[in-house]
């Protein structure tokens, strides 16, 4: 996969906006976009799927090309990565917690470094509007979305950053 350099250049006021830890930036490495392709294949078809916090587009150019039947967006608060779109990706600008997740089969987060209250209210909003799998990079802790949760299954996968779980959720 490529990795656009240009995705780690914020301007001031969108990190003031933001947060800095809130815009980290990371990506799945060839052999890491495998893993999650098949793990998705063992647990899903007909795809139409949302990458919160989708960067450019890169990961849902390429689980669109990966996965047949599927159908990816994205979401991106940060319009100075939306602006970096080199790929032909339907992508907007928009807060996740603002999207309306209901007509989505599959959710993909790589909420590894929001918040702690951020990454809440987000458990929160999926277990209220969203069925069907969820994939995070971080181990959810809301006890309600644990309590109706389904794991399916941890993998590691290789990333930017180092190998790192992410975790497949059925929500019904």
């Amino acid at each position: 996969m490529l990795l656009n350099s240009k995705l780690f250049i914020l301007s001031p006021s969108e990190i003031k906006t933001f947060g800095i830890q809130n815009l980290t930036y990371g990506s799945l490495t060839n052999k890491g976009l495998k893993k999650v392709v098949d793990t998705i294949n063992k647990y899903s078809s007909n795809i139409y799927g949302i990458d919160l916090g989708c960067g450019d587009g890169e990961l849902i150019y390429h689980l669109q090309k990966e996965i047949n039947n599927s159908l990816w967006e994205g979401v991106e608060i940060c319009q100075s990565r939306i602006d970096s779109q080199i790929r032909d990706v339907c992508i907007w600008q928009g807060d996740m917690l603002d999207e309306n997740f209901r007509n989505y089969n599959i959710i993909h987060a790589d909420n590894l470094c929001l918040e702690d209250h951020i990454a809440e209210q987000l458990e929160q909003k999926i277990l209220l509007e969203f069925k069907g799998i969820y994939i995070t990079y971080r181990k959810p802790t809301y006890y309600k979305f644990l309590k109706y949760a389904i794991l399916l299954e941890s993998v590691i996968v290789e990333t930017t950053w180092n190998n790192h779980m992410i975790y497949f959720y059925k929500l019904m």
